[in-house]
């Protein structure tokens, strides 16, 4: 077994917004996220991470769809990189996704679907392993399309507003979530269901992903006009 890191002190680095629960600023939040301008074009284009990852339905399966979902969160799977997952490295993919739950939270997953040894960590060293440009943002985003209530996102917003490094990442975000009686993760769905401007297909992972994300940012962040 992965023997798993100390993760009590997390309220330290993490957002007051977060650690605190505050409903009506972080309710602002999601709003300000997944607003649309007068044309009906979403101001952030991760807003539509999630409908356009929707659109390849196989959930073992990594497509081109999965690729143009992660270019929405302003990353890019390289052109070699996505010449092999589509190929050469179809088939064990589509292996390790079988083996892991698409219909499982974070919060109910045994903490060994989440280690090092894992399927999914398995996953992780799969996509990477083309030396191709792939790196851990990247991948992190393209695990997140095929898992999103069990693999949270990981990039460097997560690790300014965290402190987390990509060692040992899912074990803590649980841990996070699961502390208090689930009293994180039981706000995050209380924010879901009182936004209206939140889709129901984004998961509390995503939720918590956006106010991160948004904390960091203070309000920035890539506009959907700009290049990605």
């Amino acid at each position: 077994m992965t023997e798993r890191p100390d993760y009590s002190d997390w309220r330290q680095s993490w957002p007051a917004l977060v650690v605190s629960c505050d409903t009506d600023a972080a309710l602002k939040v999601l709003h300000d996220y997944y607003a649309v301008d007068d044309e009906q074009l979403p101001l952030y284009t991760g807003s539509r991470f999630e409908a356009i990852a929707r659109m390849n339905a196989d959930p073992y399966a990594l497509k081109a769809e999965d690729f143009v979902a992660v270019s929405m969160l302003s990353v890019t799977v390289p052109a070699k990189a996505a010449i092999r997952l589509l190929g050469r490295d179809a088939e064990i993919i589509h292996r390790l996704l079988r083996q892991i739950p698409d219909d499982l939270d974070i919060i109910d997953a045994n903490p060994e679907l989440l280690d090092s040894d894992s399927r999914a960590s398995q996953l992780w060293q799969i996509l990477r392993r083309g030396r191709d440009g792939l790196g851990p943002t990247t991948t992190s985003k393209l695990l997140a399309a095929k898992r999103p209530r069990l693999l949270p996102i990981w990039g460097t917003f997560v690790q300014q507003a965290t402190g987390m490094d990509t060692v040992g990442y899912w074990w803590k975000f649980r841990f996070v979530l699961s502390e208090d009686q689930l009293r994180l993760w039981d706000w995050l769905g209380e924010l879901r269901s009182r936004s209206a401007s939140v889709p129901g297909s984004v998961s509390e992972l995503r939720i918590l992903d956006v106010l991160l994300w948004m904390s960091v940012r203070s309000g920035g962040g890539k506009r959907a006009e700009e290049p990605v």
